[in-house]
């Protein structure tokens, strides 16, 4: 089995969070597949309700921590059953891409700014007296 990296399956598990297995049609998953609808709620559901993990991640879907516990999930059911790696590959193609594209900028700053307490400055002619 390929190893799952985060950034591949971050996203879902951020919409998990967020809206839950219920309300992805409402994202552009209409056409996921019954049987891997039925496979994550195996795993993160019992009895129709929110597994702990869920519950957490439901908290706080942009905790890396929970983001870790959710995505471990994921990995045992594969190593236990390969064959839900293709249900891992539906849902990571029939995740909505987001791209930043800045075009026709030169005052772009991509990160974070420390100066150690100096002034810093962003764009053109900036001038402090």
């Amino acid at each position: 089995m390929e190893p799952i990296t985060m950034s591949v399956i971050t996203p879902f598990l951020i919409e998990l969070g967020k809206k839950g297995i219920e309300k992805f049609s409402e994202k552009g998953f209409e056409s996921i597949s019954e049987s891997t609808i039925n496979w994550i709620k195996s795993l993160f559901f019992k009895d129709g309700e929110p597994k702990k993990v869920l519950r957490e991640l439901q908290l706080n879907p942009e905790n890396k921590e929970k983001q870790i516990v959710a995505k471990a999930i994921l990995e045992n059911s594969i190593e236990d059953n390969p064959e839900f790696m293709t249900n891992l590959n539906e849902l990571i193609e029939k995740l909505p891409k987001v791209e930043n594209t800045i075009t026709n900028s030169k005052n772009v700053i991509a990160g974070n700014v420390n100066t150690g307490g100096g002034n810093f400055i962003n764009g053109d002619s900036n001038q402090i007296s």
